[in-house]
């Protein structure tokens, strides 16, 4: 299933589309002698659309998008919790206190990004002013062309190309012909070439119209967008010199496949003819260029007609190239899906997400968590992979998608009473302060990993790890004491920041310290109802 939005932000128009410049540019260099001159225009074509239009196309073979991405939009967290008595079902629902990325964080201050949109938009506004400069110039020496009305040479050529309506102009400030105007193109020929030569004529014709029905120039200008906008990415800058090498490259090629051998040869000579010393190939029009005049000559030389089966495996190359680079990237969105789902029937909670933009329906966070219940309630293995299986099982049931759309998250997610009678029997207990002791020996720090559950203070004698197999059954307890490696080297570091935590404080105004960092850890707790919440 497809999901198209206009959503992309620019930066990741930006990377995207520069990986995709790369990726022609390596394609380019492996397979420019084996395949077909407009396989290239065509994928820059679709670099171009990459780069100006903020289009998110997600599909099972999206890359994924980092996780730093999907926080930006995250929703804030619902725990729900589903009790199971003899006749009823119970779900109740409780809100975290915890919040949206977006709201607490910002990737780029306001004042930095006002001053980048103003730099972007001066660079854009000074390319596209260095452009129409250079426009206006050549502007004003085409207007003094003179309309080439009474050859009878051209008008048959135009006429052999059903082409009659294109103007053809002399202009004795140009140095090699070339094709200009969008929707109403003219060819223009230096005033110096030698109009008696009818095979000469009738070659530099034949090239100028073929730009014209292959919309060259629409191309080009499409690209002048790009440059203009992307001005201060080289590869956009390098993208644009490719280009134009490999329109006129596909150009050729055009007008090569109607004609045998020997003219090819004669095509040539008349491309050498007309190539310029120093004569340099412009991104605003179409024109004849000595800079890859060497080239396009041993291409011409050495061309060899298309055959259908490297026609088809072109054809294939274009779309398989299209499909990756439509669905390669993908706008950052909301992973949130389900509420975080919970079970008296079972020892794991399970949360689901979506690993790639998808539209799934009304109530699709409701039709979620129902897949969820039903799976906790109809489980009786209690192992947590088997129950995430069937969790993306009928998930991608539910939704008729993959199940390469979900992410699927269980985790251990016991009652108080449940915790302490496991851990009464390792010797873990409450004290009188809430925090537990082992053994009678304080605990100063304990760590449940796979419960998520943590208490540390500053001082005591033992530090408690708990450990659980896969199952989520407690497997051992390590209980480390002074003396041991890793007990010692806690020691100091918990030295080590009460020092720094006292040179903070002198320091820093009671604001700062407010805004100081510190460790929080989150444990499950039950209320007196039983149901869950979330403490910190």
């Amino acid at each position: 299933m497809l999901h198209f939005g206009l959503n992309m932000p620019l930066f990741l128009m930006v990377l995207h589309g520069s990986i995709m410049i790369l990726t022609v540019f390596l394609l380019r260099t492996l397979f420019k002698n084996h395949l077909p001159k407009f396989v290239f225009p065509v994928l820059w074509s679709l670099v171009l659309f990459r780069l100006l239009v903020p289009f998110s196309l997600s599909s099972p073979i999206s890359t994924p998008v980092p996780d730093w991405h999907l926080n930006l939009l995250e929703a804030p967290t619902v725990y729900l919790v589903e009790s199971t008595t003899t006749d009823t079902t119970d779900t109740t629902t409780e809100e975290s206190v915890t919040y949206s990325f977006a709201e607490s964080h910002d990737m780029v201050p306001s004042n930095w990004r006002l001053i980048l949109l103003l730099v972007n938009g001066l660079g854009t506004v000074a390319t596209a002013g260095i452009l129409l400069c250079q426009k206006q110039r050549y502007t004003k020496k085409l207007n003094n062309s003179l309309l080439i009305e009474h050859n009878r040479s051209i008008q048959t050529i135009l006429s052999e190309m059903n082409m009659e309506h294109i103007l053809v102009f002399s202009n004795d400030e140009i140095s090699s012909p070339l094709v200009c105007g969008l929707f109403n193109p003219r060819i223009y020929l230096p005033t110096g070439m030698d109009f008696q030569q009818i095979q000469l004529l009738h070659h530099i014709l034949y090239h100028e119209i073929m730009h014209i029905k292959r919309k060259d120039n629409w191309l080009k200008t499409v690209m002048l967008i790009a440059v203009c906008l992307h001005w201060y990415n080289p590869l956009v800058w390098l993208m644009s010199k490719y280009l134009s090498s490999d329109l006129e490259a596909a150009c050729d090629a055009a007008v090569l496949r109607q004609m045998d051998s020997t003219q090819r040869q004669s095509y040539a000579g008349s491309l050498l003819t007309m190539a310029i010393m120093g004569n340099r190939s412009s991104l605003l029009y179409s024109s004849f260029s000595k800079t890859e005049v060497e080239r396009r000559i041993k291409n011409i030389l050495t061309y060899k007609k298309l055959t259908t089966f490297t026609l088809l495996c072109s054809i294939l190359f274009l779309l398989s190239s299209t499909i990756a680079f439509a669905t390669g990237g993908q706008a950052p969105f909301s992973a949130y899906l389900s509420s975080f789902c919970g079970s008296t029937s079972s020892r794991w909670g399970v949360k689901a997400g979506l690993a790639r933009d998808i539209a799934l329906g009304e109530k699709a966070g409701n039709r979620a968590d129902d897949v969820i219940f039903n799976v906790l309630d109809a489980d009786a293995t209690n192992d947590p992979e088997i129950i995430r299986t069937q969790v993306l099982t009928d998930l991608a049931k539910e939704f008729g998608v993959e199940k390469g759309a979900f992410k699927v998250v269980v985790t251990l997610c016991l009652s108080d009473e449940e915790v302490e009678r496991e851990y009464v029997t390792q010797g873990i207990t409450k004290g009188p302060d809430g925090f537990y002791v082992y053994q009678g020996e304080t605990i100063r720090t304990y760590k449940d990993g796979m419960l998520g559950s943590v208490q540390t203070k500053e001082e005591g004698e033992v530090d408690v790890y708990v450990n659980r197999n896969r199952l989520g059954q407690i497997s051992s307890v390590t209980v480390l004491r002074k003396g041991d490696s890793e007990f010692d080297q806690r020691s100091k570091e918990i030295e080590r920041n009460h020092y720094q935590y006292k040179i903070n404080t002198y320091e820093t105004t009671s604001t700062a310290y407010e805004n100081t960092a510190v460790e929080q850890y989150s444990v499950l707790e039950t209320n007196q109802t039983g149901d869950l919440s979330y403490g910190q």
